[in-house]
């Protein structure tokens, strides 16, 4: 018997909505990641017209703000979404020149300032650049979270699609397509459209996970009563995880490398439990396949290289002189912080006379949003941690309970691991304020984030499409 789900599939998100989301997730990667102002204005247009749409989309059904239907978000999901529009209140309001100036970190900014009113912010022109830029991050979170379960389906394999297609790229960057880095053959390595290799790896790396989960649905189900999809499903999704496995390799990412290995193995754990016990040797098989296919493709030799010790203990060196200058920053204008946008502006102040080149990011995310927005950073991340663990908390019970087996679930921890690679990206990187990255981040959370599905029947192994 099937399992019967007690979950609304309605969503909020209309053709039209849903598919300007799509376009808008497709075109992001494509001109450095949307880190350029000519590809960055047209996604913060999408951005505004999904918002807008799924906004129409809540007034003509006359929906409350709030409930247990993926139509809804919570209070504290609003406060997040709304999180761009309080950051313009309390960075852009003018003050009086006598309270500006008491705040931490402006006493060297006075000979510049006059005796009016100024805003918080010390660079508003980029702050509020910086602001438009949340516009398309916010749309990919929303469009997600309150999408239907079916259009969910969709998205999975679009944005497994969209990572494969940049893998392509990447690789034939590699061979004799060198246009195809379109004035960015400093690279080196395959890039795709991103301006660099971490940049690369990181987007793909969010969507193995997916990848693997695909594969697993296209494997024969375990009981006679289930629909069994053609051999040809698992022959794509088993390509396309070689591809997407490959192209990471190859990218001589190691924080990228890292945090694929690790996301890859939690999700085939995860999936591991539901497979039927006949089956496990050929998902063990398939996996095995394929590691050692992307090793053959890779080369040891190169993969070992990036490891080199010398160079890890030099490109340490570098990115932890970045990080404790940009930390000693943060703190230099906590608790207000020195507004969005801002850091390649205020960092030269604090620049070790050691450390060489211009930075426009601190390489750690979480340090640069510290120093920017300050204690509001603090307070909105403490939110989003919260209703993280509240929902892995849920999942906890739910796997514990009758919900073991489930595809939408494990779809849900798929898309979670796939956040998490990035998140620990972040740590020595600044994947956060490339806008494609930070986009499939928001758009893996807002999965993540749905109400979990209720079954009425469930037999142990048994899968539901998403």
């Amino acid at each position: 018997m099937q399992p019967s789900l007690r979950v609304k599939t309605t969503g909020l998100s209309g053709l039209v909505a849903f598919g300007v989301g799509l376009l808008l997730l497709a075109l992001a990667p494509v001109i450095r990641g949307g880190n350029r102002y000519v590809a960055l204005i047209p996604l913060e247009w999408l951005g505004l017209l999904v918002l807008w749409l799924l906004g129409c989309a809540l007034l003509i059904r006359k929906l409350p703000l709030s409930g247990s239907d993926a139509a809804f978000l919570s209070r504290g999901e609003w406060i997040l979404v709304l999180s761009p529009l309080w950051a313009a209140f309390f960075f852009l309001t003018p003050l009086p020149h006598g309270l500006w100036s008491a705040l931490p970190g402006r006493e060297i900014y006075l000979y510049a300032s006059t005796t009016g009113w100024l805003a918080l912010s010390l660079t508003p022109d980029a702050t509020v650049t910086s602001l438009l830029a949340s516009l398309p991050i916010v749309a990919a979170f929303v469009l997600s979270r309150t999408a239907s379960a079916g259009q969910i389906g969709i998205l999975t394999r679009v944005l497994v699609l969209i990572a494969a297609s940049q893998a392509v790229w990447g690789m034939l960057q590699l061979g004799p397509f060198k246009t195809l880095y379109f004035s960015a053959e400093f690279a080196g390595g395959p890039i795709g459209g991103f301006a660099n290799a971490n940049h690369f790896a990181s987007f793909i790396t969010m969507t193995l996970p997916l990848a693997i989960f695909l594969l697993w649905q296209a494997l024969p189900a375990s009981h006679a009563g289930h629909r069994h999809l053609p051999p040809a499903a698992a022959l794509l999704w088993s390509t396309v995880l070689i591809v997407l496995v490959t192209a990471v390799l190859v990218s001589g990412s190691r924080t990228g490398l890292v945090t694929a290995m690790l996301v890859t193995l939690l999700s085939m754990l995860l999936l591991l439990g539901a497979v039927p016990a006949h089956l496990r040797r050929w998902y063990l098989l398939c996996a095995g396949t394929l590691l050692l296919a992307g090793l053959v493709i890779v080369g040891m030799k190169a993969l070992v290289t990036r490891f080199n010790l010398g160079l890890l203990g030099d490109d340490a060196s570098f990115r932890w002189k970045l990080i404790a200058s940009s930390w000693q920053a943060a703190l230099s204008f906590w608790p207000v912080g020195s507004g969005p946008g801002s850091y390649a502006a205020v960092y030269p102040r604090f620049q070790p006379p050691g450390l060489r080149g211009f930075a426009e990011h601190a390489h750690n995310d979480y340090v640069q949003l510290l120093m920017e927005f300050g204690g509001l950073f603090v307070v909105l991340a403490m939110l989003a941690v919260w209703l993280l663990v509240r929902q892995g908390v849920s999942f906890w019970r739910k796997f514990d309970g009758a919900g073991r087996g489930i595809g939408t679930m494990q779809l849900q921890l798929c898309c979670a691991f796939g956040a998490l690679a990035v998140l620990l990206h972040s740590w020595v990187d600044f994947n956060l304020h490339i806008p494609a990255n930070a986009m499939l981040c928001a758009c893996l959370l807002g999965v993540f984030l749905r109400p979990l599905p209720s079954a009425v029947v469930q037999k142990s192994g048994s899968r539901a499409s998403p």
